[in-house]
């Protein structure tokens, strides 16, 4: 099979990425999320817990679930009980796909 892939070039050079038209390079709107710091423990890291509503399938009722994301804090300013803004960015490690971006509502200050 590869030397049918090396006789006919022409083919790889017909591909839909080599006739597209050059663009400019736009960035992707990048996933935001709002939730409360669960726990500080770590160095640089901080666990928030985010909560969304979801209309349960069958029997239409709202539920209330959460996800605890591991989130990237360069100057380790939120604090456990902060109400958190926090956005996707690029992998820092094996659990930590997210950075903070702000601390909307600090811990003294949150509504119950």
């Amino acid at each position: 099979m590869p030397s049918l892939m090396l006789s006919r070039p022409s083919l790889v050079r017909q591909t839909s990425l080599a006739r597209a038209p050059a663009r400019a390079v736009t960035t992707t709107a990048r996933q935001i999320m709002q939730g409360k710091v669960v726990s500080t423990a770590s160095s640089k890291t901080a666990v928030v817990m985010v909560e969304r509503k979801v209309m349960h399938p069958l029997y239409k009722k709202t539920q209330t679930k959460s996800t605890k994301f591991h989130v990237h804090d360069e100057d380790e300013t939120a604090q456990a009980g902060d109400i958190v803004r926090i956005g996707a960015c690029r992998p820092h490690s094996k659990l930590k796909r997210f950075e903070l971006i702000e601390v909307c509502a600090p811990s003294g200050c949150a509504p119950n």
